[in-house]
């Protein structure tokens, strides 16, 4: 081949050569990552027919002899007494060094481990199977739809990385409702064309099937796989994650058993599932050149009225007047013909950027709600006080978007702020200070809601839409838009307002506490100097109401009734409504 020709690859040898891009930068990050990925598979399955989630993840760890049939054990101990030497270096010289930049560096200790991840969600037909696992970029959710997982490369990019470190095949069982069996195939990818390679493939009658936690399975998918991974330093990072997909999904139940004996269960705690999102059309504000020359190929048989109410998402006939009145096109001019003009369909694509259509639906979106997120932070973090709130729909590039918050105080919670990121429901562990959410919280202050770094409060920011912004495929923060960030400001500012009250009322509470202290240091002196004087009278002198336990015991009443009518006071105070004509605005 000569030296300058040009040439190309597949997207699998792509992505094979680049996996860093999709979260793949070292054994401990590929651990969590593949995790996370089968996790995530799962819960979109379980979600897509409308079932509560009863998911189950194991990871083992590869025994000797295990390792020995695979022919890797004698290189993985050099390479893991090489790499651990290593790695006490560098952390003897570099204590100080923060978690969150120790992850980018190699991992310590590679080691081998199993994951299966069982799910009780909708299956993959069987003759789908090959192309969903082994092709790259290929997916059955290539729609404007919010989803976890959208570009078609997580778990294939996971079977990529377990190919390149150990050669061996993904193995996979699952079923639909609609078919009689259980479909099995043990395959790789050929990473050269981006295809399928089938090395095993049976059905099973459902009735002699059980996955490894001895269910049946009438409809779901059990996904096996071997992966060079580092537990020690993934684990916190994968129980974290568990932990705040049980805040986020309180409708699932997970079942976690680890490498070493750890086994953790998060039950579902809420009979409630949020509402399903659903499939919408291309908003015009958003819509770019390439996308708009693909939909009219597709419709070129259209007027250009016609592909624009058929198209686009709250589009009527009416405003596709107006549009086409600005733009100079004449209703009935066919989109064959618009296509041949390429001036014609960059003047589109401006004035499409800038035009005043309607918002987005937000209906085709399903965020989790104020009850459920106030639910899953109940149960899991368990506070003494919650505040959730959902601000309304906005457009993003053309995409419908809610932002949803929530802050947690007190109670097992422990000291200093955290905060927790979600986006289309999926928990974000890693570069936290680079996401909108941590942009949007540095621009509030926090001192005016009666909150310092040493209060024990978790905020929480949830934010869905058919297109989140991350700048990279490998998802751990969403990208810093001004529009998100003030959006998630001004339900921050809700939410501790809230806050603000509740720890009004508890100042409150502690003076009249100190209050009712005060006086009962002298209550009893106070009773017995009465009763004294009382009893210098004869018509008291016998009296049983001129006692000083009797007098101490009016006198307490008194001051318990007088507190109690205090507190409730303070408490129908401070639970009053927020006077309407006040808006966010005001604090900004």
């Amino acid at each position: 081949m000569p030296k300058d020709e040009a040439q190309s690859i597949s997207p699998a040898q792509f992505f094979s050569m680049n996996r860093a891009i999709a979260g793949f930068t070292n054994p401990a990050k590929s651990l969590y990552t593949t995790i996370r990925e089968l996790i995530e598979n799962s819960l979109d399955a379980c979600e897509a027919i409308n079932v509560f989630p009863n998911i189950c993840i194991r990871v083992r760890r590869l025994t000797p002899e295990e390792l020995r049939e695979l022919g890797i054990i004698d290189i993985l101990a050099a390479k893991t007494q090489k790499a651990g030497e290593r790695i006490n270096n560098v952390r003897e010289e570099a204590s100080s060094q923060s978690k969150e930049e120790e992850d980018e560096e190699e991992s310590a200790v590679p080691e081998v481990f199993e994951i299966i991840v069982s799910d009780n969600g909708k299956g993959i037909p069987s003759d789908k199977i090959p192309i969903l696992l082994g092709k790259v970029l290929t997916s059955t959710k290539y729609k404007i739809k919010q989803q976890r997982g959208r570009f078609g490369l997580g778990l294939k990019m996971a079977i990529i990385y377990s190919l390149q470190e150990l050669n061996t095949p993904v193995e996979v069982w699952s079923a639909t409702r609609s078919e009689k069996f259980l479909s099995y195939y043990k395959l790789k990818i050929d990473i050269v064309n981006n295809e399928p390679i089938i090395l095993e493939k049976k059905e099973i009658n459902k009735s002699e099937f059980k996955d490894p936690w001895n269910r049946k399975m009438q409809h779901g998918t059990v996904i096996k796989l071997l992966i060079v991974g580092d537990w020690t330093r993934a684990k916190p990072y994968v129980l974290e994650y568990l932990k705040q997909l049980a805040i986020i999904t309180p409708y699932a139940t997970f079942l976690f058993e680890g490498p070493n004996d750890e086994k953790i269960y998060y039950e579902r705690v809420s009979n409630k599932m949020p509402p399903p999102a659903k499939e919408s059309k291309y908003h015009l504000s958003g819509i770019d050149a390439q996308t708009l020359i693909q939909l009219m190929r597709e419709h070129k048989r259209l007027s250009i009225l016609e592909f624009l109410t058929i198209t686009f998402e709250r589009v009527g006939e009416k405003t596709a007047r107006k549009f086409l009145k600005a733009l100079k096109v004449r209703p009935e001019t066919p989109v064959k013909n618009i296509l041949r003009n390429d001036k014609l369909i960059t003047s589109f694509v401006r004035l499409a950027s800038v035009y005043k259509f309607k918002r987005p639906d937000p209906s085709a979106l399903s965020p989790i709600g104020e009850e459920l997120l106030k639910q899953g932070l109940t149960a899991i973090l368990k506070p003494a006080f919650t505040a959730t709130y959902q601000r309304k729909p906005i457009s993003l590039q053309g995409h419908p978007l809610i932002v949803e918050a929530a802050v947690a105080y007190g109670g097992e919670i422990q000291p200093g702020i955290k905060l927790l990121r979600f986006a289309n429901r999926v928990p974000l562990l890693h570069k936290t200070k680079s996401d909108v959410g941590w942009k949007a919280l540095e621009e509030i202050d926090l001192s005016r809601y009666k909150v310092t770094e040493q209060d024990p409060i978790v905020l929480a920011v949830s934010v869905v839409s058919t297109k989140i912004p991350f700048p990279t495929t490998s998802k751990d923060y969403i990208d810093d838009v001004d529009i998100l960030r003030r959006e998630i400001k001004l339900a921050f500012m809700r939410v501790l307002r809230k806050l603000r009250i509740y720890l009004t009322h508890l100042e409150r509470l502690k003076q009249l506490e100190e209050k009712r202290k005060a006086l009962m240091r002298y209550t009893k002196k106070f009773a017995t100097s009465i009763s004294k004087i009382l009893k210098t009278d004869p018509k008291y002198k016998d009296c049983i109401e001129a006692r000083d336990d009797a007098i101490y015991a009016y006198l307490v009443d008194i001051i318990d009734h007088r507190i109690s009518t205090k507190t409730e006071t303070s408490r129908s105070v401070h639970q009053a409504p927020q006077n309407p004509g006040e808006t966010e605005s005001k604090n900004l």
